[in-house]
């Protein structure tokens, strides 16, 4: 019997991105004993998602759903996605993202030879202005690690994976250890980010495990826009602040462990302020990062609600659109 997988798009204004991001699923080659289908879920309020879909539906070699999904809220998008479907396993990949060859092989051999109920694969950076790009931004929008296919990840904990952050761009379940309810994105997440690290720290708490698909490759094409020094210190605030509410809220007691998370940022504002003659003298682009860093320990010490960092970033499009 065939393995049915629903890979899904969540898209928001964005029709040539997830025209490109459609084109690389059309090339794929599919490996026998697989059943791929594609899921569109709309984010947009005017369903500007739809057009490209109809016009790419006789391309395609695969079932497209198109679902419209809103409020306008990232967390609502990914559940319309996974709810469209009931494949028994499902990807995420993002609408300016696209699948390199070989992608669809490397997540049917990865399920087929790991026991993880989650895995996450490499995600490659390409910016519209390389030039700007620094260190820290190339971390950011994208995800390598040095190792084996079935690697284990952590999300949190003592164990957690250092240099990346478990996000859903390229990533892989099955349904039945991972999925309960109707709303496993929690809404509250929607607007600032986040909303898959904190179901992520959930599950791993439940005992679910991640594992590392490195063939599992994608793209992530980055406009000059999002490098730009005022949007990234505020989208490094919205992580600091998503990450510690994530960690704090899996933790046996809440209360207890966003404080522990406040104490930690403490210290690393400390540190980082100690280190600012260093940084400061290795020229513009370090210069840069200090102040992401700052932005992200920021966040974790903050009292405030969560940074609609989403929200403000559409605006911005719309505006420039």
């Amino acid at each position: 019997m065939a393995l049915e997988l629903a890979v899904v798009i969540c898209t928001y204004e964005r029709p040539e991105p997830l025209a490109r991001a459609l084109g690389s699923l059309f090339v794929q080659r599919v490996p026998p004993g697989l059943r791929p289908t594609i899921v569109v879920a709309d984010n947009s309020d005017g369903g500007s998602a739809e057009a490209v879909v109809q016009r790419l539906r006789a391309e395609s070699p695969f079932e497209i759903i198109y679902v419209q999904a809103h409020p306008a809220n990232i967390s609502v998008a990914r559940n319309a996605g996974i709810a469209a479907s009931a494949s028994p396993a499902f990807a995420f990949i993002d609408d300016d993202q696209e699948a390199r060859d070989g992608w669809l092989e490397a997540v049917a051999e990865g399920l087929a030879a790991h026991p993880h109920d989650i895995f996450l694969g490499r995600v490659g950076a390409v910016f519209e202005d390389p030039s700007k790009a620094t260190d820290a931004m190339r971390n950011l929008f994208s995800r390598e690690l040095d190792g084996p296919a079935g690697l284990d990840l952590f999300a949190m904990g003592p164990q957690k994976t250092p240099g990346i952050t478990l996000a859903t761009n390229n990533s892989v379940f099955r349904r039945a250890a991972t999925i309960t309810g109707a709303k496993p994105f929690d809404p509250a997440f929607g607007q600032a980010g986040g909303e898959d690290l904190d179901l992520f720290c959930r599950l791993q708490a439940r005992g679910v495990r991640f594992g590392w698909l490195p063939e599992a490759r994608v793209l992530e094409y980055v406009p000059a826009r999002r490098c730009e020094a005022g949007y990234l210190n505020r989208r490094f605030y919205a992580g600091g602040q998503a990450y510690a509410a994530a960690v704090a809220r899996s933790s046996r007691n809440p209360a207890l462990a966003r404080w522990t998370l406040r104490i930690k940022a403490a210290a690393q504002a400390v540190l980082l302020a100690c280190a600012a003659p260093a940084y400061i003298l290795r020229g513009r682009a370090a210069r840069a990062d200090y102040a992401f860093r700052w932005a992200g320990v920021l966040g974790k010490l903050s009292f405030g609600a969560l940074y609609p960092i989403y929200r403000e970033d559409d605006a911005a499009r719309a505006k420039a659109a």
